[in-house]
């Protein structure tokens, strides 16, 4: 059987490199392979196969095929009720791993958060590091989509250790999106104090991303900056990219409140200025720091001033403010029925 699988290995590596046999030739070739495997009742042989030819298909964006192969391998791998037999957790993870990529190439975000707990839920009995590589990943993308960085960050952090003990060369770019989302959930714990991220320290991706990460330590905005502008390693990653603001954003906040904390008062140019920040983006990152009260104070426009409360909650100040307000306003009005009174006497 090791034989035939080897030998169906290599004709299925041969006619996907390039489509120069026609893809409806192709297609002829993998139903015939799969009916000949399943007359021989090589169910173990038939499954990977089916999971080679998934893989195949989701490389040449032929989703509609892909689909159709993970509905084939759910039936033998769930009760005729559609529950999943717990006997076949390891071959319903790699049917789950083949789902999850395919969810994730057609951007079925709905069907992924469908797809993805089941996965934890599987008891294999040996889980495949490659399998369960491609499963956290995954699961740390969709994670990132939905802003839950803490999340992300674990499910990366388990997806690149599973790509290291299986081996695998996507460990490296995993590490970078361990780091990314670190960052975003602004975290205290260092990705690189860990004995596994250590050994990628020094290549040149991980290098940057390092960089980085020391910059968001010391809360240094400039570092920051620079890293992204002389480090091609991350500018040119897509994935990276799409979070580049929110993590620019986040780094932002970070320095800003750093930085007005022993203050009570600022012009907004001075900290402009300071933190070499357009004062369009300085308002906006301080306008919402104070309505999500993360900075105790206001904003007094007029004088184009920050003001901080040190000693008092900013709701505490807020209610003062509008007291002293009304007091303002009923003295005023009092003033003034003092003042008409007098003219009529």
């Amino acid at each position: 059987r090791n034989e035939c699988g080897d030998t169906v290995n290599a004709v299925l590596e041969a006619l996907s490199v390039g489509k120069q046999s026609g893809e409806k030739l192709l297609s002829t070739i993998y139903e015939l392979t799969f009916a000949a495997l399943k007359a021989a009742n090589n169910e173990r042989l038939w499954f990977n196969t089916n999971i080679k030819v998934g893989k195949l298909y989701l490389q040449q964006k032929e989703y509609y095929r892909v689909a159709s192969i993970i509905n084939q391998l759910k039936q033998v791998c769930q009760h005729p009720d559609g529950t999943d037999d717990a006997t076949k957790g390891t071959s319903l993870l790699e049917v789950y791993a083949l789902e999850i990529q395919l969810c994730a190439a057609t951007n079925n975000t709905q069907q992924m958060h469908q797809v993805y707990p089941r996965t934890l839920n599987l008891n294999a009995a040996v889980p495949d590091p490659r399998i369960m590589g491609i499963i956290r990943e995954e699961g740390g993308k969709m994670y990132m989509t939905d802003n839950e960085w803490s999340e992300a960050y674990n499910e990366f952090y388990e997806g690149f250790r599973a790509y290291q003990e299986a081996g695998n060369a996507r460990a490296k770019l995993c590490l970078k999106y361990v780091v990314l989302a670190n960052m975003l959930a602004t975290s205290n714990i260092n990705p690189f104090d860990g004995r596994e991220a250590k050994a990628f320290q020094d290549e040149t991706e991980i290098a940057a991303m390092r960089q980085l990460r020391q910059a968001y330590d010391a809360n240094d905005l400039r570092s920051f900056e620079l890293t992204l502008k002389k480090n091609n390693a991350i500018t040119q990653d897509p994935y990276i990219m799409r979070y580049l603001e929110p993590l620019r954003r986040k780094m932002i906040e970070q320095v800003l409140l750093s930085y007005v904390k022993p203050y009570q008062r600022l012009t907004i140019d001075f900290i402009a200025s300071q933190l070499n920040l357009p004062l369009s983006t300085l308002q906006d990152v301080l306008i919402d720091l104070i309505l999500d009260q993360r900075i105790a104070g206001k904003i007094d426009q007029p004088n184009n001033l920050l003001i901080l409360y040190h000693h008092q909650s900013s709701s505490s100040s807020m209610q003062n403010d509008r007291a002293q307000a009304i007091q303002n306003w009923a003295d005023t009005f009092d003033r003034l029925a003092q003042s008409a009174a007098g003219r009529v006497f």
